[in-house]
């Protein structure tokens, strides 16, 4: 048994997780003070408004530069593992006055991937801003033009996934003609703060990106966030390394997994948000890594762990049985390599985009409500009849998600400006309470020395 094995099986049966994790906090924050790591940047007033949040900055040392504008900042950082040979730049999601610098960030970084790890909105708030264009066949737009940074991004195709959608995107310098293929994977069933429901279906994510090559040393970094880009991303990252640096040793104790992520600390700060993400990020590694070393035995000892320390709560779905090593081949609902795609993509996708990406959508959180039920049963119509049923209804709830979402978007936009105008007045009483106040001050003394 593995060294992380038995550190996973004594923190599980002693519940110190949160101690652990605690640890793991207190270490980073030493090494952070020792190293001499600041967020000047990132404080400066002109760049507060380009953070999402206010205890979430990136290291002066590891911050992406951008290089064409006057301003150079970008809530983002290049996270370095060395002994793995893995680059990541690990950001924000994108704020509605930040997506030209994402952007920017993607082409000057020459990345070939985006892995977005959320929603754009999640329980009711608003996590993400819609930074890429979804196609006409989504109820979106095929084009997004950005003329501050001279790039436009237009959608070519998407393919839904069983657990995430792939987007490929066309990313143009409008200055000198030249484009690139970017490949946007939007993993849809990781909650904030949460985990995945199981190892095995976040392991199948991990491995359809890694068959595009997007995550290679000799391509840019990939891009990868969430709503911080700390939690949920320095999961991705933590498992990701990990996993290779198991393939690479061919051994389990290779490697310090506590080490590991406290250096990755040092990169971006406060990656993996939560015990339970840590926990997780164990259980990922011990299954990846028996696949990878052909060992069949540890799996359903860590499953059965897992639902043991869940009971109040539904249990995961079981991985399935594999019986061969954890390879891209072996690997259920990928997308299809690259190189085997049609070559008329942006045609043939058109066609076909719409059906798979509503069924995924509709099956997480955005069931009908009886008053959006269809008028009748598609399954008892025939051929073109039957097709343009299920296509009609298909349309009409998307058209029911665009302007729910609207309606959430524009009462947040509204509590904002609310906020906004309550601290302006706060602004405008509090020179003129302070101002009373002298004249009264003022007053009595001269009443009181005219007195006497």
């Amino acid at each position: 048994m593995s060294v992380i094995e038995k550190d996973f099986r004594k923190y599980d049966e002693t519940g110190s997780w949160p101690m652990v994790y605690q640890k793991i906090r207190n270490e980073s924050s030493l090494k952070a003070i020792a190293d001499g790591l600041t967020i000047g940047e990132a404080k400066k007033p002109e760049n507060r408004s380009r953070n999402r949040y206010r205890d979430v900055s990136p290291y002066d040392h590891s911050r992406v530069i951008l290089k064409k504008n006057d301003n150079d900042y970008i809530n983002a950082s290049l996270v370095t593992v060395p002994e793995a040979c893995r680059r990541y730049i690990l950001t924000q999601g994108p704020l509605e006055q930040t997506i030209s610098q994402f952007w920017q960030m993607v082409w000057e970084q020459k990345s070939k991937a985006i892995l977005m790890l959320n929603r754009t909105i999640e329980k009711g708030t608003l996590k993400c801003h819609q930074y890429w264009p979804m196609g006409e066949e989504h109820g979106s737009i095929d084009e997004m033009v950005m003329e501050d940074v001279g790039l436009k991004v237009t959608w070519i195709e998407q393919e839904a996934m069983h657990d995430f959608n792939l987007t490929t995107l066309e990313l143009e310098d409008t200055v000198s003609g030249t484009s690139r293929e970017i490949f946007h994977f939007q993993y849809m069933t990781w909650p904030d703060f949460g985990v995945p429901t199981s190892p095995a279906e976040f392991l199948n994510f991990l491995m359809a990106v890694r068959e595009y090559g997007v995550l290679e040393e000799n391509v840019g970094p990939a891009v990868i966030h969430c709503s911080a880009g700390i939690g949920r991303s320095g999961t991705f990252c933590l498992v990701d390394s990990s996993l290779l640096l198991i393939e690479k040793t061919k051994d389990m104790n290779s490697f310090d997994l506590m080490s590991v992520l406290i250096d990755m600390r040092s990169y971006r700060m406060g990656l993996i948000q939560t015990p339970d993400q840590l926990r997780f990020s164990y259980m990922a590694i011990i299954e990846g890594g028996h696949q990878i070393l052909a060992d069949k035995n540890s799996t359903l000892d860590v499953v059965s762990s897992y639902i043991a320390n869940h009971e109040d709560s539904p249990p995961p779905p079981p991985p399935p049985v594999r019986t061969t090593s954890l390879s891209p081949q072996h690997i259920s609902n990928r997308p299809p390599p690259p190189s085997s795609r049609p070559p008329s993509r942006k045609t043939i996708s058109r066609q076909n985009a719409l059906e798979p990406t509503t069924e995924i959508s509709d099956s997480v959180d955005n069931r009908l409500t009886p008053e959006q039920e269809p008028d009748e049963d598609p399954s008892s119509l025939q051929g073109d009849e039957q097709h343009n049923s299920m296509y009609a209804v298909r349309r009409r709830k998307r058209e029911d998600r665009k302007k729910n979402t609207n309606e959430q978007i524009k009462r947040m936009k509204e509590k904002q400006r609310k906020s906004e105008l309550r601290f302006r007045r706060r602004d405008y009483i509090r020179p003129l309470a302070v101002g009373l106040a002298i004249l009264l001050g003022g007053y009595i003394l001269y009443r009181y020395y005219w007195k006497y």
